[in-house]
């Protein structure tokens, strides 16, 4: 009889979890479904021109886009990069500043932060989370790059983007088992064995980050094809959603601070003014798709940003609320309490 390894008994308690959870799913909420999984991808730094608009080769998003719900004013809440991770898992961007230093004990009187975020709530309500990060040298690592010292594109994983790394009530231990911050190697193949809400973080090289648009928009797009076509194939007909997203635009002018969704570019102005204005919009490409989406572009009213987001996920579930909507989207009428619903199929 052949052995059955650690890492296959792990399989099946987990798959056995998520059968319970299918078994035991809360009631829908009106114009909601409540999916057993959902799995968010974070891609880096590219306007909503560039991807879908700006003649570079992204022909796995523009499936994505073809068979799933585009978001049509979909705004990030900051430059540089670091923010908007946090505003999407707790809907602020904890005071790290604008300039992605990495927090810790040193430079932030918070951290570990014990704000409230989508995996602390998940967790309390007996529902699960992990966030998968390509490259990360080891389960529960906390490194801030690797290589170690790396500078530019030579840095393959940055802490920046994993930010349930900073939240003292967020499981960061060694093994699966006890740790919310995975390798991107520990995703399972045997897609029921996610947990209810996964953050799948691709490292420099395959999330558009390093290099110029011209390459790192087809690498992103082959990676995101590569990897996690086998789970939208499968969410569309197992419960499940898929959500790729982007931490903020291209930013060309190297803009900081919170951005503004209410401001854009115009022809009446020259291109260089009109960059401006589009690093400070922020406008970025955001994809729902899987079971019960109709396909479609939406415009959601003034548009949604990450927050609106996380309150559809937490409205899902039934979480307290983390956080707030970013003052600038607010003040521009996109609600805190926004929920997008329109894109979802009736579903009881």
């Amino acid at each position: 009889m052949p052995k059955i390894s650690h890492a296959c008994v792990i399989a099946l308690l987990s798959c056995a979890a998520s059968s319970a959870m299918a078994a035991s799913r809360p009631p829908w909420p009106p114009a909601l479904p409540v999916y057993d999984h959902i799995v968010i991808v974070v891609e880096e730094n590219k306007d909503f021109e560039q991807i879908l608009g700006g003649g570079f080769d992204a022909p796995y998003i523009r499936k994505l886009v073809s068979e799933g719900a585009i978001f049509e004013r979909m705004f990030a809440e900051e430059h540089y990069s670091q923010g908007n991770y946090f505003w999407l898992f707790s809907g602020s961007n904890q005071n790290v500043g604008f300039r992605d230093q990495v927090p810790s004990k040193a430079n932030h009187p918070d951290y570990p932060f014990k704000a409230s975020s989508l995996g602390e709530q998940l967790i309390a309500k007996g529902l699960s989370f992990k966030g998968y990060a390509e490259s990360l040298p080891s389960i529960g690592s906390t490194v801030d790059f690797d290589p170690p010292n790396c500078h530019g594109d030579q840095c393959i994983y940055a802490r920046k983007h994993v930010p349930w790394i900073s939240f003292a009530n967020v499981p960061n231990g060694t093994t699966i088992e006890t740790s919310s911050n995975l390798r991107f190697a520990d995703f399972p193949s045997d897609y029921a064995m996610l947990p209810t809400v996964a953050f799948v973080i691709p490292n420099l090289n395959h999330d558009m980050h390093n290099g110029k648009p011209g390459q790192s928009i087809p690498a992103g797009d082959a990676w995101l094809r590569q990897n996690l076509d086998g789970y939208y194939q499968w969410a569309k007909t197992h419960n499940s959603l898929l959500i790729v997203t982007l931490d903020e635009n291209d930013d060309q002018g190297g803009y900081y601070g919170l951005t503004n969704p209410l401001i854009g570019p115009n022809p009446r102005y020259p291109p260089r003014y009109n960059q401006l204005l589009r690093d400070i919009q922020n406008r970025i490409v955001t994809i729902f798709a899987g079971a019960h989406i109709k396909p479609g572009s939406y415009a959601e009213g003034k548009g949604i940003t990450h927050v609106n987001i996380l309150r559809t996920i937490e409205a899902m579930y039934g979480l307290p609320k983390s956080g707030a909507q970013q003052p600038n989207a607010a003040g521009g009428g996109i609600a805190d309490e926004t929920i997008i619903t329109d894109v979802f199929e009736a579903v009881r």
